[in-house]
């Protein structure tokens, strides 16, 4: 391999595959919103992977006028490269994921997160796998975005958004909308500061980079989760509350829960994924304060496969457990 080759395969290594999704989708579709419904997210999911991929390039893809998109010189010319070659290695793929498929008329490949695979699905499979002992479960655990109406190896995806979905998708929420609440581990909790929410200031607050949920109003910046909680808890914001929320920020939900566990810091996390390690004592909910999640989980399929007898059965499988 020469020095051209090692270069252009180190720039790729570099770059962000969700990155390059999201700002192919995005480029396509000229919307955030109809890039989100297509790839089954948030539109501030694809706005923060674009800004990932603007910040890596150290350049503008697209301008982002009051109602629409523009791409920018450098972002049309990077579209139509991504766009040609998403195409050309989604044809090869399917093809090459149809041979697979041959492998087992009883395998089922579910796509998820990896807060809820870890922290929800992952202790319930014993219980799927004794009332389903001849369907193969293949879990795919991370944060790539999944495009079900193109991608033929994964069969269900369960995905964290606010919903409903686009056309072409068969959607079932797992769960009402819940609540989102403080945690830490036992150890952290028998601060005496702790007894009243402005005790929180003399903590690290453990921030994950979930989408901003609300407004203030159609004019203002959005709002964080942690300024949320603090708002609802009825405490102010000063200095030594955003010092506190200096700490790291996780992109994703598992990783914030198990700093807290491990006694890292204080963290924001939806009540659902916790309340096994509330019950069991590894962690402890701060305060009765809380805040609703505008996100829900969704377990998604493609319309079309809805019928399907292994789909069919992990659909009424996984409403089952959840409705418990």
């Amino acid at each position: 391999m020469n020095l051209f080759h090692l270069n252009v395969m180190s720039n790729l290594a570099a770059l962000s595959w969700t990155a390059l999704r999201a700002f192919e989708s995005a480029s396509r579709l000229g919307s955030f919103k109809e890039a989100a419904r297509e790839l089954s997210v948030t539109p501030t999911a694809i706005s923060h992977q674009i800004r990932r991929l603007e910040s890596h390039l150290g350049l503008a893809l697209f301008e982002r006028l009051h109602r629409s998109l523009q791409l920018t010189p450098a972002g049309e010319s990077l579209a139509q490269e991504a766009q040609d070659t998403f195409l050309r290695l989604g044809r090869v793929l399917d093809g090459l994921r149809l041979e697979g498929r041959a492998v087992g008329p009883h395998a089922l490949t579910v796509s998820c997160v990896p807060s809820f695979a870890t922290k929800w699905l992952a202790p319930r499979l014993i219980e799927f796998q004794a009332a389903h002992p001849k369907m193969e479960l293949r879990v795919v655990a991370d944060e790539t975005l999944v495009d079900l109406r193109r991608d033929r190896i994964i069969d269900v995806a369960v995905r964290y958004g606010p919903g409903p979905y686009g056309e072409g998708l068969h959607a079932r929420r797992l769960w009402p909308r819940g609540e989102i609440v403080a945690i830490c581990a036992p150890a952290v909790a028998k601060d005496p500061a702790l007894r009243s929410p402005a005790g929180l200031a003399r903590h690290m607050l453990i921030r994950t980079a979930t989408p901003a949920w609300r407004t203030t109003s159609k004019r203002s910046r959005p709002v964080s989760e942690w300024e949320a909680w603090f708002a609802a808890a009825g405490v102010a914001i000063d200095g030594a509350i955003r010092k506190a929320l200096e700490g790291p920020l996780f992109n994703a939900s598992q990783l914030a829960i198990e700093a807290a566990i491990a006694g890292k810091g204080i963290a924001l996390a939806p009540e659902i994924l916790v309340a096994r390690d509330i019950a069991s004592g590894r962690l402890v909910r701060l305060f009765a304060t809380s805040i609703a999640d505008r996100n829900a989980y969704w377990a998604l399929c493609r319309a079309d496969r809805a019928r399907e007898a292994r789909i069919r059965s992990f659909f009424k499988w996984l409403l089952a457990e959840a409705g418990r």
